[in-house]
């Protein structure tokens, strides 16, 4: 046991995966600041009206220092996102906003909290060593400690399992009358969201409703589990993602699936660039890839570099993977939707398709 927590306490690894997520963290931080500063400048300072503090009256800020407190959260959300101070922007982030939260319960609502959480576990990690507007005339170590990724990772497996197991004990929710009933209530906004109305009032059906809650259990209980084990990583990345993306159309979740699907990165294997995609600049297929590879390859998955025209091969992009294996045609396409986060929804089609090709190159033409 002790040796497991001196490696806790003693990993480091690179920290360029973590960039990606500190901005998105940093526009939900800076978001939520906005939505607080538009409530107070529309309705008032939440003190005039009925509110529940968790904490002394006397630590309760004024309409005032309210005002001033959501000007800094702002200001703080602005230099996380572009990675100025980012760490103790970070922190301080975290701080208020449970201030705020505890100045007020009817302000709680569990993505703000767990937000702030992320904020506040992300600032003891090497997450500024990327993604900043400036990096500085002194190169900084990428490298760092990662004890705090995994306490965020610990962190989503920790809510995957609270809420699919208060799910699991509640039979109404097990029953999909819970599932069903937000659904009905939530129809308007999903149809405005560009979900057929016609998928929508099949999803309400008692009978329909009672299945997709137990599947929506099923997969919260799998992912909090999958997430840890390296077979299953990236299935249950990509399940949780059209998880997250069909709760936030059709529900009312506020930013709780973006929040979800930013802290995925927390999972990303720190390789930096352990792959290399080679392609050639004579033909339309290699040139589209390299440009949209090292556009998209938000957390450094590969190293793209040209080569010779390959006449005689026909290859127009050839991925080496990590253990040296190369891919072309459907393979190397699905390795790009694995390793590039705007590619990612399509990987699990793309990657059944690689599985019924033989080795080849299907760009030839290209």
């Amino acid at each position: 046991m002790l040796g497991l927590l001196a490696r806790f306490r003693d990993e480091i690894s690179d920290g360029y995966v973590l960039g990606p997520v500190r901005v998105a963290v940093g526009a939900l931080l800076g978001w939520h600041a906005l939505v607080a500063a538009e409530e107070l400048a529309k309705i008032g300072y939440f003190g005039d009206v009925f509110h529940l503090p968790i904490i002394p009256d006397a630590l309760v800020p004024s309409p005032r220092l309210y005002a001033v407190v959501l000007a800094a959260r702002l200001c703080l959300a602005m230099m996380v996102a572009i990675g100025i101070w980012a760490r103790p922007a970070l922190g301080a982030s975290a701080l208020l906003g449970l201030w705020c939260l505890l100045a007020d319960r009817n302000q709680f609502h569990h993505n703000r909290y767990s937000l702030f959480c992320y904020a506040f576990l992300l600032a003891f990690t090497p997450c500024d060593r990327s993604w900043r507007v400036t990096m500085g005339d002194v190169l900084v170590p990428r490298r760092g400690p990662f004890w705090a990724v995994r306490l965020a990772q610990v962190q989503v497996s920790i809510i995957y399992l609270a809420s699919g197991g208060s799910k699991l004990l509640d039979p109404d929710w097990r029953d999909g009358l819970v599932l069903g009933d937000r659904i009905a209530r939530h129809a308007h906004l999903a149809v405005k969201a560009g979900v057929p109305a016609k998928l929508v009032d099949v999803l309400a059906r008692p009978d329909i409703a009672s299945a997709t809650a137990k599947l929506a259990i099923m997969t919260e209980l799998v992912i909090c589990v999958a997430l840890w084990l390296g077979p299953t990583r990236v299935v249950a990345l990509w399940w949780g993602l059209w998880f997250h993306v069909t709760i936030q159309a059709t529900s009312k979740v506020e930013a709780f699936s973006v929040l979800a699907l930013a802290l995925y990165g927390v999972f990303v294997t720190p390789d930096h660039r352990a792959r290399t995609l080679r392609f050639d600049p004579s033909r339309f297929w290699g040139r589209l890839a390299g440009t949209i590879v090292p556009a998209l390859d938000w957390f450094a998955r590969f190293a793209v570099e040209p080569w010779e025209p390959d006449e005689k091969g026909g290859h127009s992009v050839v991925v080496i993977r990590r253990d040296g294996r190369r891919a072309t045609g459907v393979p190397a396409f699905a390795m790009m939707t694995r390793c590039l986060p705007l590619l990612f929804p399509l990987w699990a089609p793309v990657a059944l398709l690689a599985s019924f090709t033989k080795r080849g190159d299907l760009t030839t033409g290209g």
